[in-house]
């Protein structure tokens, strides 16, 4: 929808951090999609954090249902422009645009999918019998987290838009984009070749274990990770392999080793 930025202008509204866009229940007319910042869609009564949205995703769907009310509660979470469209135009641009139409499905059955597997996750932790858990300290997860790769073991990550070659040097090694507000930097810092800014802080996490690589999408993280065309569920481990191909979203990533 790049082409079509001017016809949205019209359209933009400006956001603040903790702003609520709308609550659940309330009455629905308007589609809306992120052009910059970050929201949040939420479960009202328990503040249950559904899914995170950012630059180029969608929310407000119960709109084309006309009289359904929202079926979430929208906060912000960071400062946002927001294209805040309509029920009739939005569907003037779908008629006229079959692109816009076929990215708007693509983009929302991703995030129904996100939101799925979220609450099967939830119904998942309830219905375990509770367990005792002794959870390790900060120092101690980071020191795991740091504890370098052996010399011997030599693995690189090729970041084909940029052809860039990162070596891997720790055991555990975090693919995303740096977060200028809070500081953190990933260990692979992809900030400069994901000029779409779609990738997430923590998107995706390359683990050496018992002599082998695994990669994971980290929890959070939003626009999908891929492995040879495959989409990742979140958190499971899947093999690496020599020339394997990652892809965070659009940014394809060759493994060697």
């Amino acid at each position: 929808m790049n082409g079509k930025e001017d016809g949205f202008k019209k359209f933009v509204t400006q956001y603040k951090k903790d702003d609520v866009i709308y609550k659940k229940g309330d009455d629905q007319v308007h589609f809306f999609i992120i052009n910059k910042g970050k929201v949040h869609i939420k479960v009202e009564e328990s503040d249950t954090i559904l899914v995170a949205l950012t630059k180029g995703d969608f929310f407000g769907e119960e709109s084309l249902n006309e009289g359904q009310p929202a079926a979430y509660t929208v906060e912000v979470v960071e400062d946002s422009d927001i294209i805040k469209i309509p029920y009739n135009d939005l569907t003037d641009m779908m008629k006229k645009n079959t692109a816009i139409s076929l990215k708007i499905l693509k983009k929302l059955s991703e995030k129904s999918l996100k939101m799925l597997e979220h609450t099967l996750n939830m119904t998942k932790t309830v219905a375990a019998p509770k367990k005792k858990v002794v959870k390790p300290t900060a120092a101690a997860v980071e020191e795991e987290e740091s504890e370098p790769l052996d010399e011997d073991v030599k693995a690189y990550l090729v970041i084909k838009r940029s052809n860039r070659i990162v070596q891997l040097t720790k055991k555990h090694t975090y693919l995303g984009r740096r977060d200028y507000t809070t500081g953190f930097i990933p260990d692979v810092d992809l900030t400069k070749e994901d000029e779409e800014k779609y990738i997430s802080r923590k998107h995706s996490k390359i683990s050496y274990i018992d002599e082998k690589f695994y990669v994971s999408e980290e929890p959070g993280a939003v626009n999908g990770t891929f492995l040879n065309g495959t989409k990742l569920a979140t958190g499971v481990k899947h093999d690496l392999k020599n020339e394997d191909e990652i892809t965070l979203c659009h940014l394809d990533i060759v493994f060697k080793y």
